[in-house]
């Protein structure tokens, strides 16, 4: 079992919410064929369905929570939090 402090998750959690966030996140596929330098990108729904931040605008909050539970990255920041003090 690898030990972590909770200095070790909390820059991971803002790592991982800068490199999700924006209108052109750090994950977005780019190049042709499209590929991704996110690890997590081939079991994304984000990037297979409609455009994210246009459904923003239209959904109601709780609608857009919703869809983005379900990304991988929405379901590794939901374990990740400052009482986090081992990764198994």
């Amino acid at each position: 079992m690898a030990r972590v402090s909770q200095d070790d998750v909390l820059l991971l959690f803002r790592a991982l919410r800068t490199f999700r966030s924006g209108k052109k996140p750090s994950c977005a596929p780019r190049g042709r064929p499209p590929h991704s330098i996110c690890p997590l990108f081939a079991s994304c729904e984000r990037w297979t369905g409609p455009d994210d931040y246009a459904l923003g605008l239209r959904e109601t909050a709780a609608q857009t929570e919703t869809r983005r539970a379900r990304w991988p990255c929405s379901r590794l920041l939901e374990v990740l939090d400052p009482t986090v003090s081992q990764i198994r």
